[in-house]
């Protein structure tokens, strides 16, 4: 017996590590080949004369990395893209084009129940929480939605943890600068999310290039909970213990 609850104590002790190393770092680092993988979607870079579908621009518009990803009832996003996400606008061929807000759909319907409105000062992103009954379409309708209407906010910054970086990044081959936000936020904050997959959208104002991503949450106790079962069962073996010394000393007696 008290074999077989020093395994499950050290099961416990190792899922928790697990499940602590399964998160992301929010550093501002979208780093596609390790926390990210399997859980973002890639554009295929900036085509000929400036495509990036389905509109044009280069670089200025290439939306190159989403990402989504729940682990221990937390929700990580993250998003990589030369367009700049520090100032939130392009000036381009005379006009100004506006970041959109991070678009989240948790029912798998085809409309976005909720949306992250962000901003960056200083290189410190903010982040607010909406929920959300209406969108504004960017010019390429393809890339719907771009912009909340009619919105609720839900959750203001402090409720947020979130990074913000700037610079040419390996993982462009296209070349030019790149803009990375990251953010995380409790699960529990979606409350309209019954189970299922979760899905994550961005584009700016054109519409000029749009990522989307769905994934499906493994909602797991937290690393604390795996500790305090761990503990429960420790406390379990030592008891049993001081009852067999103390049965000895009876039968003794």
């Amino acid at each position: 017996m008290k074999k077989y609850i020093i395994f499950i104590l050290a099961t416990m002790i190792s899922l928790a590590v697990a499940s602590s190393s399964s998160a992301v770092t929010v550093d501002g680092v979208f780093d596609e080949s390790g926390e990210w993988a399997g859980y973002h979607a890639a554009e295929d870079g900036v085509g000929s004369g400036g495509f990036v579908g389905p509109g044009w621009g280069g670089q200025d518009f290439d939306v190159e990395y989403l990402g989504l990803k729940v682990t221990g009832n937390t929700v990580y996003f993250g998003l990589q893209t030369g367009f700049n996400l520090g100032t939130g606008e392009v000036d381009w061929g005379g006009d100004t084009y506006y970041a959109g807000d991070i678009a989240i759909n948790v029912d798998g319907d085809d409309f976005f129940e909720y949306g992250i409105r962000f901003s960056v000062s200083g290189g410190v992103p903010s982040f607010e929480l909406y929920e959300v009954t209406s969108w504004i379409d960017p010019s390429y309708i393809a890339s719907t939605p771009y912009l909340m209407d009619s919105a609720t906010l839900l959750y203001d910054d402090t409720f947020f943890d979130g990074a913000y970086s700037e610079g040419v990044f390996a993982n462009n081959s296209d070349g030019g600068d790149s803009y990375v936000l990251e953010g995380s936020f409790d699960l529990s904050m979606l409350a309209l999310y019954l189970g299922g997959d979760i899905g994550i959208h961005w584009t700016m104002n054109c519409g000029n290039d749009v990522l989307d991503f769905e994934t499906t949450p493994v909602v797991t106790p937290e690393p604390s909970t795996y500790i305090l079962l761990g503990s429960a069962m420790a406390g379990l073996v030592a008891w049993r213990r001081r009852q067999k010394t103390k049965k000895r000393k009876d039968e003794q007696a």
